[in-house]
């Protein structure tokens, strides 16, 4: 999926790849010249810059003068002083209030990775300021998504003296009405998009208010949150409470959890957000979080933490809790300082993602093949094909209906909304978007005009209730408001292009280079090459039931080139690697990578997708 500005054209003529995919080329908004002019004073100024790697810098803005913040973001040029904030004064007023008193305070997160981590901050920084937690975490089934009145209620009669809902509440009207009506007071920390009319709480900070600049709407709530702390801390000292006995608690050792969360929620990694990952990938390398490094020992995590381990391996694993376990035991592992404790949990959340596998590769299937009859002109009720893929089941695992959304969204190119229907005909729906359509916002609207029981969300995701005699209007509606986001342009599959490298280019320098360029996600992707008219010296399929294929690549220039296409085994992109050994040209697009196995110098291509020239460079084969 395309994460910024592409060229109109095909690269290279790729309409349509082994994939399905058109290939377009990332670029910026000036002449070819001014790139050249920009890549050599890049290359002038870091005489070790790879020229292949300047033109990507040239091409993405980076001059001569910003490289050096985009290697190294600072947080102390890019944090806001959090008094900008609507409330947050309130808020952090109100807060230093329960420290001073030492009153507990219950906190209602959400059941994913950015509430756990946004809980779990709260949880860690108020235990060192002395302040006990009451933390909730919904279960996805019997409550369903965001505050309850009745778990709300039950914080309350546990003793908290003041209520946070984190990740959520900014839709939850009722709830917290009611709440309110209590005496009970309630600050709401959310990053989702909020309506005209705000929920009555004591304090509501979300940088996606409709009162704010939207200067920092990208930040995930975790980020949020730990920008709260920042203004706690500093009414703390406004007010004399720290001392040469009672110090500050250290915010930066918790970027590890901003960092998990800021990924996880795939918010884009500019700005503010870079920065908190870039700094906690750091803080996660030195294992500090009892959590975090079980479940890393878990999950296998043999290198250094980058943005890659946190969103497909750690991630998954806390979000397993939520979809299939216990809600609650994702911020237990991220707040607990007991070893013991974390090697459990974490052991108990890999089990809980092993289920969770099983479960979605079988819903994916049936939604994969119901979707390709949805776009090839008629779905199976005879309707015309469609360009947001709505689809329901009365069998489909509520647990997984959000992955399963992300793989139709990479799959298909269209946004996608997949619905577990219980026995009396109301769903729960997950959806996921594609860049220019505004999901979140679509959602609210057609709660708004009675299509929904319920939902919310941001730009690239989102969530809904809805009964199933709706979802026939639920599609009509998401069709039009595509339409209108995209101005009636039709989604396609589209594979990003940074670059064209030959194989004697895939050199180790390029890579280390790349990795400083890092953290890699939404927002700054990670730069894909094509390395053009290869020939397949050699391929097979590798791992359990050949569910790779790997492969030699030579372009004719004296270098053969190791690669490897992860889980292709039975797609179309592999089918096309093992029959290319007949010796005809392929064009690769792929990531460079270390080849760790062989160590030293020796490198590989990651493949992502390949094609057949349409007009090869060095003619046919």
């Amino acid at each position: 999926m395309s994460t910024g500005k592409l060229n109109d054209a095909a690269f290279m003529g790729v309409t349509t790849s082994a994939s399905g995919a058109r290939w377009q080329k990332h670029y910026q908004e000036f002449s070819e010249r001014d790139q050249d002019r920009f890549s050599a004073a890049l290359v002038q100024r870091f005489a070790d810059l790879p020229l292949p790697v300047a033109r990507i810098l040239a091409a993405r803005g980076i001059t001569v003068e910003t490289l050096p913040s985009h290697i190294d973001p600072k947080l102390r040029d890019l944090l806001p002083d959090p008094s900008s904030f609507q409330d947050m004064d309130k808020a952090t007023a109100r807060l230093a209030d329960c420290v001073e008193s030492g009153d507990p305070i219950g906190v209602f997160g959400d059941y994913d990775v950015d509430g756990a981590a946004a809980a779990a901050l709260l949880v860690t920084v108020m235990r060192d300021l002395g302040v006990a937690v009451d933390v909730h975490i919904p279960d996805r089934f019997s409550e369903g998504y965001g505050p309850n009145e009745i778990a709300l209620m039950a914080l309350k009669e546990r003793g908290a003296k003041l209520l946070i809902t984190v990740d959520c509440g900014i839709t939850a009207h009722a709830p917290l009405a009611a709440v309110a009506d209590s005496g009970m007071d309630v600050i709401v920390i959310d990053h989702h998009i909020a309506g005209p009319e705000l929920p009555p709480a004591h304090s509501v900070i979300n940088p996606n208010r409709l009162d704010e600049t939207g200067d920092f709407g990208a930040l995930c709530a975790a980020g949020v949150v730990f920008i709260t702390l920042v203004g706690l801390l500093r009414e703390l000292r406004l007010r004399h409470f720290f001392s040469d006995q009672r110090l500050a608690p250290d915010l930066m050792i918790r970027l590890d959890l901003v960092a998990l969360a800021t990924v996880c929620d795939v918010v884009p990694l500019v700005g503010l957000n870079r920065a908190f990952v870039a700094q906690g990938l750091k803080i996660m390398a030195k294992r500090q979080n009892p959590g975090l490094a079980s479940l890393a020992d878990v999950a296998g995590m043999k290198t250094a933490p980058n943005s890659d381990a946190l969103g497909f391996l750690l991630g998954p694993r806390i979000n397993a809790g939520g979809r299939i376990g216990a809600s609650e035991t994702g911020v237990r592992l991220l707040a607990t300082e007991s070893v013991d404790e974390a090697v459990g949990l974490a052991a108990q959340l890999d089990l809980y993602n092993k289920e969770r596998r099983k479960i979605e590769e079988s819903i994916q299937q049936q939604a994969i093949d119901r979707a390709e009859a949805m776009i090839g002109g008629k779905d199976v009720k005879g309707d015309a094909g469609k360009n947001v893929l709505v689809l329901a089941d009365k069998a489909w695992h509520e647990g997984v209906i959000g992955i399963v959304a992300g793989r139709l969204r990479e799959r298909f190119g269209r946004p996608a909304c997949v619905i577990a229907l219980d026995a009396d005909g109301v769903g729960k729906g997950s959806g996921r978007s594609i860049p220019g359509f505004r999901l979140g916002s679509a959602i609210i609207a057609a709660h708004q005009a009675g299509i929904l029981i319920g939902g919310g969300g941001h730009d690239m995701a989102a969530g809904f209730s809805v009964e199933e005699f709706q979802i026939g209007a639920l599609q009509a509606f998401l069709e039009e408001r595509m339409a209108q986001d995209l101005v009636g342009a039709a989604p396609r599959v589209v594979r990003e292009v940074s670059a064209l490298l030959s194989c004697a280019g895939v050199q180790p320098e390029i890579a280390d280079w790349l990795e400083r360029l890092g953290p890699f996600g939404n927002g700054n992707p990670e730069p894909h090459f094509v390395l053009p008219d290869c020939r397949i010296k050699f391929s097979k399929p590798v791992g359990i039931d050949g569910a790779h294929i790997s492969c030699r690549l030579d372009d004719g220039g004296g270098t053969i080139v190791n690669a490897i296409a992860f889980k292709a085994g039975s797609t179309p992109l592999g089918q096309l690697l093992l029959a290319a050994i007949d010796g005809r040209y392929v064009h690769i697009l792929g990531r460079i990578r270390r080849d760790t196995f062989r160590g030293g110098r020796a490198m590989q291509i990651e493949i992502e997708d390949a094609a057949t020239p349409p007009n090869s460079i060095i003619g046919a084969g």
